[in-house]
């Protein structure tokens, strides 16, 4: 059984600006709050002989009133795409 990691412990303060963890950023910009999730999709092949390669994107979430509210998108969009895509995406450390 797990325990569970608060918010706190999840995201870092970089400055009073900015706020980083393992699956993107919060940044405030032009008077809100944004938050920013880098991942990577899987791109299956046309043909059978071609590779699979990744395609990377980027969600950019908000305006919000205060970081929280950015931190729980973040959070939440990458639950959303983790349990829609599974094994076929990969988030980046920081965007």
């Amino acid at each position: 059984m797990t325990t569970c990691i608060r918010r706190k412990h999840r995201w870092t303060p970089e400055n009073a600006r900015q706020y980083t963890s393992r699956l993107g950023r919060v940044v405030y910009a032009k008077g809100a709050w944004f938050g920013l999730l880098g991942y990577k999709t899987l791109v299956l092949p046309v043909h059978e002989r071609g590779l699979a390669t990744w395609l990377f994107h980027v969600a950019h979430l908000g305006p919000f009133q205060r970081p929280y509210n950015a931190m729980i998108a973040v959070e939440r969009k990458a639950t959303n795409l983790r349990n829609q895509l599974g094994e076929q995406i990969l988030f980046n450390e920081l965007v």
